[in-house]
This record gives structure tokens, sequence and C-alpha cells, in this order.
């Protein structure tokens, strides 16, 4: 069998078909035995130069860091006197310190009872009476865990960014909607702000801003506002070309078209925007933490530094616990109807914010009854403990089998083969999937990896990578495909997989580094658990979207459950599948990356030590290169899993 990925037809002539009719399509072919051919005759080159170094050429090294080094070596000289820091830098510092504070001693006042009455009140406006009882039960739950400050400081961190990042995204959106040339400059920004794992926004940002919250916002805003972007963007240009024809035959100005129909019909894909900023910006709680933010993110931070597994689960289930309610509010904003005149909204809040204020006011509104009745870091820990004695040999032997079958044989693999070659080998396959610009940035992404110096960290990472989401892949593709058959066991799923994209990817560093130790092996078990549920969750959505009418007629042939689902149900969900693995693996290298705090080692393990030591060139090279692989693996993996030929086109000119 073989995949076929089909550019899109042309017309011969500008704009008019010719006498011939239009082009016919170019395949390009992606076969099974041609990459078992690729693979057998590398593995022949292998053994003919297995003598020779794969080892970048250390005489083409490039010392940025070095240079970095000394820019910040200018910084700290010259942050207190010179223009940029004190007319730019700290008015947008004292700028956001000042909402930040603001929003914090609000919901001082308000109180837990305040807090309750007001998150309640919105849900039931924005939502239904449904979600505002998980709202409050979720905040009843924080307060007797005995984390409602921690979790008043997070919200208050995580208000001030989404603020700034909707302020900022929503405009941009709508500019980037309306105005093609606006979108295409916009695209590579926001695709290396996508792409470039979270914490290493903090690197050039500490030494720029310091340490403390400030940074730990700016750098949540930052991860944050693409979503918004993106998703307004997506909303403006997908408005139906006869409404804003209507709205021009009746003598509208482009401004009264963008707030009478362009807005007015875009505000559901807006409305989504608003619901991904707010969840990516609660994935930073943990990562802001490293550079001195406080709130629940902290605790966690320490449970890890301790390998505290019960420690870090408390503000971990709180922090879960935000995301859920949430999620819930906005995600209800979309999908209900609203009766009644439109005041009556804003109104009611209002009333809920002056109520709350009084609530806020009474002795017993400052802290919460009962708190710490369900703390359960100890019964926790001590069950942990217990669990840990009973299959530490199983553990220790199965690190022992990945790491001698699969991590190391695939990481020396890897460092034997020349550089060259594989540079030559991965551009190849990044031309005939996607086309000559891919092909291109493939040798300019790991040219600039070896002119680095960062060769050897790069295999390294490439090795975990691909062993995590190759076992990503094998258990969640069938579990989703399960899931997409079986109403059960999808409801089954669903939780869980709730649960492990809105836990923290910090918090599963935990209870693995209890059961395996430091080194590759937890942190390879720990982005497969953070990276699994897109494969799952795709795949699924993918079985389900088969038309109803194509099953039944192939179950009228005749056609077993099987041959069904061989022959109709996977072919036709493999563009979801396929999107659902490039997701996958991009949250498996963010993960990847992550796992450098607990001794993987790799371009993470750079990474941290640049932020932890405050070397800025040395971490910010290992960024530079996890961005440059990440962009890499995103459009190679987005192109084959493709199936619209304009989506296609747009990766490859991208």
């Amino acid at each position: 069998m073989s995949s076929t990925l089909t550019e899109r037809a042309e017309p011969d002539g500008a704009g008019t078909s010719g006498a011939s009719g239009p082009r016919r399509a170019r395949s390009v072919q992606v076969r099974p035995l041609g990459v078992v051919a690729v693979v057998a005759l590398l593995a022949v080159v292998v053994a003919a130069v297995a003598s020779a170094s794969g080892t970048f050429p250390a005489a083409w090294r490039v010392p940025l860091g070095d240079g970095l080094d000394e820019v910040q070596d200018w910084v700290v000289r010259n942050r207190g006197s010179h223009w940029f820091f004190v007319g730019v830098l700290t008015p947008i510092s004292t700028a956001i310190r000042a909402l930040l504070m603001e929003i914090d001693a609000w919901l001082g006042l308000l109180g837990w009872p305040g807090v309750m009455l007001l998150i309640g009140t919105i849900a039931t406006v924005v939502a239904n009476w449904r979600v505002a009882i998980v709202s409050v039960a979720a905040l009843v739950v924080i307060g007797l865990m005995g984390q409602w400050d921690d979790a008043m400081r997070t919200l208050a961190l995580m208000s001030t960014a989404v603020a700034v990042a909707l302020a900022i995204g929503v405009p941009l959106g709508v500019l980037s909607g309306r105005r093609p040339a606006v979108a295409a400059a916009l695209r590579p920004l926001l695709d290396a702000m996508q792409t470039t794992p979270a914490y290493i926004y903090l690197l050039p940002l500490v030494f720029l801003f310091g340490i403390g919250d400030v940074p730990a916002v700016i750098a949540t805003l930052i991860y944050a506002l693409p979503p918004a972007v993106r998703l307004t963007a997506l909303g403006i240009r997908t408005v139906p070309d006869d409404l804003l024809e209507v709205g021009r035959s009746s003598g509208g100005t482009s401004r009264q078209l963008l707030r009478t129909v362009q807005l007015p019909t875009a505000l559901p894909s807006i409305r989504v925007g608003v619901n991904q900023t707010i969840m990516m910006a609660l994935a930073m709680v943990v990562i802001g933490a490293l550079i001195g933010g406080t709130g629940l993110g902290l605790g966690v931070l320490r449970g890890l530094q301790s390998v505290d597994v019960g420690r870090s689960l408390e503000p971990g289930v709180a922090i879960v616990l935000i995301a859920v309610l949430l999620d819930r509010i906005t995600y209800g904003a979309g999908g209900r109807r609203r009766r009644g005149p439109a005041w009556r909204r804003p109104a009611l809040v209002a009333g809920a914010f002056v109520a709350g204020l009084g609530l806020g006011a009474l002795p017993f509104a400052r802290e919460v009854p009962g708190a710490g009745i369900l703390a359960f870091a100890e019964p926790v820990n001590q069950a942990w403990g217990a669990a840990e004695s009973a299959i530490r040999g199983t553990t220790r032997a199965f690190s022992a089998v990945l790491l001698s079958f699969g991590l190391e044989p695939l990481r020396q693999g890897l460092l034997l083969i020349p550089w060259w070659l594989l540079i030559l080998v991965v551009a190849v396959v990044a031309w005939r999937v996607v086309g000559a610009g891919v092909a291109t940035f493939t040798v300019v992404a790991f040219g600039t990896t070896g002119a680095l110096g960062l060769w050897p960290e790069a295999m390294n990472t490439a090795s975990q990578l691909g062993v995590a989401a190759a076992l990503a892949v094998a258990i969640g593709l069938p579990l989703g495909v399960a899931a997409g058959l079986s109403d059960r066991l999808d409801r089954a799923l669903r939780p869980v997989l709730d649960t492990l994209q809105t836990m923290p990817a910090f918090v599963y560093l935990i209870p693995v580094v209890a059961l395996f130790e430091l080194g590759r092996v937890p942190g390879v078990i720990a982005t497969v658990v953070y990276a699994m549920p897109p494969v799952v969750r795709l795949a699924s959505a993918g079985i389900r979207a088969v038309p109803g009418s194509l099953v039944e007629a192939a179950r009228s042939t005749g056609a077993t459950r099987w041959q069904l689902l061989r022959t109709l149900q996977l072919p036709v969900a493999r563009p979801q599948i396929l999107l659902g693995v490039n997701q996958t693996i991009m949250m498996a290298l963010a993960s990847i990356v992550i796992a450098g705090l607990i001794g993987a080692g790799g371009l993470g393990f750079e990474t941290v030590l640049g932020l932890t030591r405050g070397e800025v060139g040395r971490g910010f090279e290992a960024g530079l290169v996890i961005v440059l692989l990440g962009i890499l693996l995103d459009r190679i993996t987005q192109a084959l899993g493709s199936d619209d030929e304009a989506t296609r086109a747009t990766v490859k000119t991208a």
C-alpha cells in the first residue's frame, strides 16, 4: 500500500481554464517499501563508515552563547540607567505588577464566600446552573484541601496574563483576519511561539525583568497569546461573503461591517480562542514558578525538588479543579440560548460582585472553615511508600530493558551515523513529503544544531523523543480507535483524558521519579503519559465522524467488523488520526525538554542549566535548537496528516 500526497490542481490559464483543462495533480508517493529500502541502505552505509565519527566538526563551532553572555553582563550593568530599561521595560513591569496587585487585592476583599458567589453567578449567566454547581463545588474542595490562598494567587496571576493576552490578541486577530498581509507577517511569529517549549521563554525574561511574578506573567501571556490571535482571525475570515455583500449594499462602512456583521458572526470562534488562551495560561502555572512565580505552581515545584508525591499532588489537583471550572464556564458560554434583555446579565454579575464584597467583609470570610480536612499528602505518601517498595524490582527491570533495548541503542545509532548523511536523509524525506522549502529548512536547522556544538545533545533528545512518541502512539491509537467504536469506553476515558490534559506536566514527574529514580527512563514515561491524550481523542473523533450511511452500506455487503474498520473507518479517519499523531509528537517534545529537570540530559538539561545557573547563552543555544527541530517536526507531520489540498499547499509554502 502507499499513501499519496496530492498538490492542488491549477488551471493552465490565468483565471481561466485553457483548452486542455486543468493540469493533472502531481502525486508524491510515500511508500512503506521505499522507507524500508532507505533504512536498509542507511544500515549498509552505517556499517561501511562505522569507524568514522558522526560528530559535527568542532572547527565549525559558532560561539553564539558567548556573545549572549556578554549581552547579559551588559544588561546587568545598565538595567538601572539605560533608556530602554528605564523608559520601556520598567513601565511595562510596573503596569503588569499594578494590575496583578489590583486583582489580588479584589480577590482578598471578596474572601472565600464572595469569590464563590461571583464565580457561581458568572457560571449561571454565561453557561447554566449545572456548571455553576460544578464550579462552586470545585472551589469548596480547593478550600477544604487548604489550598485557597495559593489558588487565589494563581487566579490573580492567570487573570492578569489572560487579560493582557486578550487585549493584544483579539485586535491582532481581527486585523489578521481582514488583512492577508498582516496574517502572513504574523504567521511565522505565532508558529515560533507555539512550537517553542514554554519554559524557554523564561531565559530572556529573567535577565530583562529579573525574577518574580512579573516575568512569570509575561511568559504566560506570550505562551497563551497565539490561540487568541489565530481563532479570532479564523472567525473573521470565515464570515460568509453574502453577509458582507448585504452589509455593503446597505451602505455600511468597513468599521460598521466589523461591528455589526464580522464580530457577531465570528463570536463562537473568538469564544473558543478565549477558552484556549485561559487553558494555556493555566498550563504555565508551574513553569512560572521556576523564576519566582508564586501560587499553586510553587507548591508543585517544591514537591518535585523534594520528590514528595503528596506535597506536589495537592496543589496539582487544585490546578486541575481550577482548569475544569474555567473550561466548563468558557465552553458553556457559546452554547446557551440567551433570553431576556441584554443588560440583565452584566447587571446580575455586578450585583453578585457588590454582594460578594459585603460577604467578604464578614469575620468568617478570611479563612475557609474546615480548611485542611481534605488534605491528603500524608496518606498519599504512606500509600506511595508501600507501593514503591512492592514494585521497586519491577520498575528497575523495566528501566533496564527500556534503556538497554530502546533509548541507548537509538542514541548510539544516531551518534554513529555521519552528520552529513543524517542531514541528507531527513532533507530528502522532507522534500518528498512537503517540498523544497522545508528540505532547505532541514539543512539550516541541523546545520545550526551542529554549529552551536549541540549535536550530541540533540541526538540524545531525538532518541528520547522517538521512543516516547512511539510508545504514546502505540498505546493511544488502539485506545482511541476502541473508544470510537464503544460509547461506554469513550465515556470512561473522557474524565481520565481531561485530567491528563489539565494536569501540569511537572506533576507527572513526581511519581515517576519516585518509582524510577532520576534519568532518561522516568522522563520518557512521564512524556508518554503527558503526550498520549491528543492521539486518543482525535482517533476516537475520527472513527465517530465516519458517515453512518457509508457504514450501513458496507454492512449491507456483508463486511465484518474487522473489514469495516480496516477498509472504511480507518482510511476515512486517517487525517484526524495523523493530526493526533502530530499533536502527540509536539507535546512529547515539550515534555522531553521538561524532563531535563530530572536528569534526562539532552537539550532540555542544557536549557535548565542555562536557567538555573544564569548561563543565558548556553540555555538560549539549546532553546534555539529545540525551536528549530520543533518547527521541522511540525511541518512534516502536518503535511502527512493533511488530506486537504489547500491546507497542504499552505504547509508547503510556510
